[in-house]
């Protein structure tokens, strides 16, 4: 009982320091020695600049002046040099967005370093897409790895184009703590192998649908409610495990993908800004949907133990709540702003990355539990006790991402 407790405080310590996840993006272009760039980042991260005394009248601004201390680029280990300040662009509510202009020399390899934020949140994540006239780079830059470099010299580069992608699919669900406790709320209850690959396969058809339809500019999702609404889904994942109905499973699932679609899917026009309060009433309509469905299990069964919750119905939750958060994947992908022809293999080579790196999660979790098993002989009334903990941990880790993500 002992090990199970250390686990579950440190899942909560983990998700405590992993409040939001700290990320930016950049995407450049290198035409004729003439290198462009545009870096966006959400106000929130911009706030961790602020210091007493500032004189800056906006974020933008401090911003701005950041990027123009923190990005550095040169060709062949020639520097190249500034055309401008940084420019504050326009930019959709809860974002900043900078222009950068430098001037480069001629030569074969272009190093970038932007080195944003990493001074004062150390775990921060630099999404960043470099396209020349005949090569192209992605890359995710950390406090450790601050740069990239670009061969300018022609060269076919499918494979490895496929391949950067794959890998930082593979890092951003490494990243994603929040997706990683969503996995992990559903995979608490889980019971056997058929319920985990349920589970699995649900979260993979529901994300992939979203990633694809945002990646490709068929649907366009408002972030700030995307980001909001996973927090929610994880609360609901982890309240379910405490409920443990058999029908609010599946009305949960269905509830939240037709309420959150409605939404979601409303033109960017009509819905420049939707308000906590409106979110606050999907969560109040989706969690009255799980709450009427365990209260009709319950009198069912009567005075009976509420019965297990069923392999259809994780599969159905997975699936829907999995629509919400392939959105957020597709974040990752669009602040890239890949040319057309680039999609489709960035879309196939993201996804195959993050799947990798799904699996490897529930391998390693599963493996987790197994091996806490085998240490501390595991009694039905222990197990459920375990995960009722880690469920109430999870659930207030999600209800703390829904309510600071939707101001």
């Amino acid at each position: 009982m002992k090990i199970w407790v250390g686990v579950i405080g440190l899942l909560f310590a983990c998700l405590a320091q992993a409040h939001e996840r700290s990320e930016s993006t950049s995407h450049w272009t290198l035409i004729n020695g003439d290198l462009h760039g545009v870096v966006t980042a959400r106000t929130r991260e911009v706030t961790r600049l602020t210091v007493p005394g500032d004189n800056y009248a906006s974020l933008a601004q401090i911003f701005a002046a950041h990027v123009g201390r923190s990005v550095e680029a040169s060709i062949d280990g020639v520097a190249c040099t500034p055309r401008q300040r940084p420019a504050i662009l326009e930019s959709e509510p809860g974002f900043v967005r900078v222009d950068v202009r430098m001037h480069c020399g001629a030569g074969g390899s272009l190093s970038l370093k932007v080195d944003l934020f990493f001074a004062v949140a150390p775990s921060h994540h630099h999404f960043l897409y470099v396209a020349t006239g005949s090569a192209s780079r992605e890359a995710i830059l950390s406090v450790s790895a601050p740069s990239t470099e670009v061969d300018l010299r022609p060269s076919s580069g499918d494979k490895t184009h496929f391949l950067q992608f794959v890998e930082m699919g593979i890092e951003h669900i490494a990243t994603g703590i929040d997706h990683l406790a969503f996995l992990l709320a559903l995979l608490i209850a889980a019971r056997t192998a058929r319920q985990v690959l349920a589970i699995v396969t649900g979260f993979t058809v529901g994300h992939s649908i979203t990633l694809s339809l945002a990646v490709l500019g068929v649907i366009q999702a408002n972030r700030g409610a995307v980001e909001c609404l996973i927090g929610l889904t994880i609360a609901l994942a982890a309240a379910q495990n405490l409920i443990r109905g058999e029908r609010e499973g599946r009305i949960a699932g269905i509830a939240a993908a037709v309420i959150t679609a409605s939404l979601l899917l409303i033109p960017a026009d009509l819905r420049a800004d939707m308000p906590a309060g409106l979110i606050l009433a999907i969560a109040l309509a989706t969690g009255s949907a799980v709450w009427v469905a365990s209260m009709g299990g319950a009198h069912a069964v009567g005075r009976t133990k509420s019965p297990p919750f069923s392999t259809p119905a994780r599969f159905t939750m997975a699936a829907g709540f999995g629509l919400i958060h392939g959105l957020g994947f597709a974040s990752a992908l669009q602040d890239l702003h890949l040319p057309r022809g680039m999609l489709l293999s960035s879309l196939l080579g993201f996804n195959v990355g993050v799947e990798l790196g799904q699996l490897a999660v529930v391998i390693a979790a599963v493996a987790l539990i197994a091996i806490a098993g085998r240490l501390v002989h595991m009694t039905q009334r222990r197990a459920e006790m375990s995960a009722a903990m880690a469920s109430a941990v999870l659930l207030a880790a999600g209800l703390a991402w829904f309510l600071t993500r939707a101001y």
